[in-house]
């Protein structure tokens, strides 16, 4: 049988009559790390359905600055239109004003502000309105209702789940407004528009009662029909 040698670093070793080989250690560990290093990204892609790295997911905070970190690029004027809103009145308790600003409707924008992701945070914060770029409707539900469902939060409670405008096409903002002064639907002619889009029908044929001696024209549909109220209540 062929001496095996020594084997150590730079010495040939005779294998079972093969030709001689030099083993050099260092060499040998390097090639090593880098096949393993190869085979855990090969690992990583293959586990991706798609075919892409996996995501990194970072939990997003609330920004130090609030309000103005949004307003540095949402700066238009629909956007500032919310600082004059009850929403932003930081002397009102319990409003976004007096807590986290945008953030306590839209979500913790940490991740959203940063220059690494341009905006585009993951998870992105909650938009609201319809399509398919906003978020869900049970998402936006609860950024309004975690404080319009409470008492003390400057007003009454609203419910409105289970109420006849609790359907999947109806979200708060397809009659409210925020990024305003004042809400529309609180002035009583732009509220009969914004119940026009709908109940149109329901308005035209709306009996006046002139014999009861009402002024049908000075009133508004909030006057008398609460549209937030579960439908067992109105029973």
């Amino acid at each position: 049988m062929a001496d095996l040698g020594s084997n150590q670093p730079g010495t040939p070793c005779m294998l079972f009559g093969r030709r001689p080989m030099v083993l050099h250690a260092p060499m040998t560990l390097l090639r090593a790390l880098i096949l393993s290093l190869l085979f855990s990204l090969s690992a990583a892609y293959a586990a991706d359905e798609t075919g892409k790295p996996p995501r990194i997911h970072r939990t997003a905070i609330y920004t130090e600055r609030g309000v103005d970190d949004c307003l540095r690029c949402h700066s238009g004027e629909k956007m500032r239109a919310v600082l004059a809103s009850p929403h932003l009145d930081s002397a009102r308790p319990g409003t976004p004003g007096a807590g986290y600003g945008c953030e306590d409707c839209h979500g913790p924008g940490s991740i959203h502000i940063s220059r690494a992701h341009g905006g585009q945070g993951f998870p992105p914060l909650t938009v609201f309105g319809r399509g398919s770029d906003t978020a869900p409707r049970e998402e936006q539900l609860h950024a309004c209702l975690a404080c319009h469902a409470l008492d003390g939060q400057g007003g009454e409670a609203i419910g409105f789940v289970g109420s006849t405008h609790d359907r999947r096409t109806i979200n708060c903002s397809t009659c409210h407004t925020i990024h305003a002064g004042s809400d529309p639907i609180n002035d009583k002619e732009r509220q009969a528009k914004t119940c026009n889009r709908c109940h149109r029908r329901h308005m035209e044929n709306h009996p006046r009662f002139e014999d009861k001696s009402i002024d049908f024209d000075a009133l508004a549909c909030a006057t008398c029909h609460d549209v937030h109220a579960a439908v067992k209540e109105l029973e």
